[in-house]
């Protein structure tokens, strides 16, 4: 007889049932010595052989599926050990991947930091020199606009001057036209223009005045006399020209520096706005790279999860199965010495009544 003994929910393995476990055999052992008085010695011998006979091949049987039931084991413990290691490998390589995206989260988060801040200061330092340019441009206009206006005023006077004097009129005849008093009214306002040097102002409003002296007086000739003797013609004219050479260097200069601050401007402009422009787009990847590594991460950690509670499910299910099978190897020895015990029981009793019977189980 033999028992089935559970492997797993797919295999099955017959174990001998162990000698004490057999009391049918063990009667029927009893029965066969009791029955040597009763019965033929011959068919005693043969009933001890035939039940010997079914123990052995119940026991070749029963090693057949044992050794089933090993090549299971070892079968199931290296798929096991497989499937652990891998899954230690797994939780290595997933953990080295969060670790490595934190990483370069943290290192994206700082870089979008420092972009962002390089942007608005980039931003400020544009908006304060457009600020900057923008007066200095206005300012430019308006001196720009009296030095134009100086400049045609101082133009004009001459003009009347040398016309005047190139027909013999006296310095006086000349200023008292009603043209050059309008240029003259004109000239003082040009003396108050921002743009022109404090002592060409001074000697203008000095001539002025002595003209304005001339005309108050101008019915004492001696004194009109001394006005054009002393200051002359030759005097007031080049103070003119002096001034009006002036008022087109000034301007000649404001251009210059009208010119060279607008390309400054210009050269500053470009390169901030072409900075603001690359640190945009190194923000756009670098957010994107920061969605797309957090992504990862989050993959990573929900497999890791899952793979770790995969590995704790395979070690328990290889300890247990590791522990089924040892207990079945160790039932298998028990039963493996017990059938020793039963054919050697029964080899001896084979032998008892052999020699009790002295040949007599040839008899008829």
């Amino acid at each position: 007889s033999s028992a089935i003994a559970s492997v797993s929910p797919q295999r099955t393995l017959r174990l001998p049932t162990p000698l004490s476990a057999r009391p049918a055999m063990r009667v029927s052992c009893i029965a066969v010595v009791g029955a040597t008085a009763a019965n033929p010695i011959s068919k005693v011998l043969d009933l001890l052989h035939d039940l010997r006979g079914k123990v052995v091949s119940d026991g070749e049987e029963e090693q057949k599926s044992y050794e089933s039931f090993a090549k299971f084991c070892k079968d199931e413990s290296t798929q096991k050990k497989f499937e652990i290691e891998d899954g230690r490998n797994q939780v290595d390589s997933l953990t080295a991947t969060i670790e490595k995206a934190a990483a370069t989260i943290s290192e994206l988060d700082s870089k979008i930091e420092s972009l962002t801040k390089n942007v608005k200061a980039n931003d400020n330092d544009l908006s304060a020199a457009t600020d900057v340019r923008k007066k200095e441009h206005e300012d430019y206009v308006a001196n720009d606009k009296e030095l134009v206006e100086a400049i045609d005023t101082l133009e004009k006077a001459i003009g009347i001057l040398e016309k005047a004097l190139k027909k013999g009129s006296s310095l006086l005849q000349a200023v008292s036209t009603p043209e050059m008093k309008q240029l003259m009214q004109a000239l003082s306002v040009v003396t108050d223009a921002a743009a022109l040097n404090g002592s060409d102002k001074k000697r203008l409003s000095a001539l002025l005045q002595a003209k304005e002296d001339a005309e108050f007086t101008v019915g004492q000739a001696p004194e009109a006399a001394a006005y054009e003797t002393h200051e002359g013609s030759a005097t007031i004219l080049d103070l003119l020209g002096d001034m009006l050479d002036k008022a087109e260097g000034q301007k000649a200069d404001a251009d210059k520096a009208e010119m060279t601050s607008q390309f400054e401007y210009n050269k500053l402009k470009q390169a901030l706005t072409d900075q603001i422009a690359f640190d945009n787009k190194q923000l756009d990847s670098a957010r994107k790279g920061l969605a797309a590594q957090r992504e990862v991460k989050a993959t990573a950690e929900g497999d890791l999860e899952t793979t770790q509670k995969e590995l704790k499910e395979d070690i328990q299910s290889d300890s247990e199965t590791h522990d089924d099978c040892e207990k079945r190897a160790e039932e298998w020895d028990v039963s493996m010495k017990e059938r020793a015990q039963e054919i050697e029981a029964l080899d001896t009793a084979t032998k008892i009544i052999k020699e009790k019977s002295g040949g007599a189980e040839g008899q008829a």
